[in-house]
């Protein structure tokens, strides 16, 4: 989910910065928006790409790459990328020092990495760093059972306001087919946009009754009566003109009645 960051009249003359392209520098501040409260976030270049440079041909990869590099004399890259649990992630460092996120922004869900050394790094370091193993500072370790956990919760957005992890949409598009579920993902979002309501789990409400809902409005296969709001108008359709038929054979028999017909 993207978030508000700040901007300081500082960045546009970091001499750093300046050595890289615009695009290195507004994928960095693009990076702000979707790290979370202590600067962290996926490493997934494609799905960054896509929210950050949605209309321009940019390679995300090679920006990352030339931001977690140590070049033009810089002792520290301006991300650190890393890998815990088979999960790519991003750490933007001196994070705190250029960020204050809202205290009620949710708690970051991802291990942290050590903090890198002002003095005596070693240039050309790929900044790769297992989470896995113990670190040096603090003797940190990785919970690993903690952030599966919490990694298979990470969920994506789909339409305004309903979100579902890979593995739940993977499971409706095999079980009901791409066409049930779109249906019923537009039902869903449509329903909590209107009524405010919030579930602990988009994926269980659909299972509960949406999907039975996106069901009722498709027609069935060899039906060509429409769907049940298709039927429901033509129902009323037709009941109008039996009344306005009905209507006009009174007025019709009402006029031979008269003495002057």
């Amino acid at each position: 989910m993207p978030r508000i960051r700040y901007l300081k009249p500082e960045f546009f003359s970091d001499e750093s910065l300046a050595e890289f392209k615009f695009e290195t520098r507004l994928a960095y501040t693009g990076l702000w928006c979707y790290a979370d409260k202590e600067g962290r976030l996926e490493d997934r270049p494609k799905y960054l790409k896509a929210m950050i440079f949605p209309y321009d041909n940019v390679d995300m990869k090679k920006q990352l790459d030339l931001l977690s590099s140590c070049k033009n004399g810089k002792t520290y890259p301006f991300i650190q990328r890393y890998e815990v649990e088979g999960v790519k992630l991003i750490q933007i460092t001196k994070w705190k020092k250029h960020q204050k996120p809202h205290h009620t922004e949710k708690e970051s869900i991802f291990p942290p990495i050590p903090p890198l050394k002002e003095k005596g790094m070693e240039k050309g370091m790929e900044n790769q760093l297992n989470g896995n193993a113990e670190l040096n500072n603090g003797e940190i370790t990785v919970k690993q059972d903690k952030l599966l956990k919490s990694l298979s919760i990470l969920k994506d957005k789909y339409l305004d306001c309903v979100f579902l992890t890979e593995n739940e949409y993977q499971k409706l598009i095999e079980k009901e087919g791409e066409i049930i579920t779109t249906k019923a993902i537009e039902i869903l979002n449509n329903y909590k946009m209107s009524s405010g309501k919030k579930y602990k789990s988009d994926y269980h409400a659909i299972l509960s009754w949406v999907l039975e809902k996106a069901k009722e409005k498709q027609p069935t296969k060899g039906d060509n009566r429409g769907t049940p709001d298709q039927q429901e108008s033509e129902r009323i359709l037709q009941a109008a003109n039996k009344r306005f038929r009905e209507e006009i054979a009174k007025r019709s028999a009402a006029s031979k009645d008269r003495p002057d017909a």
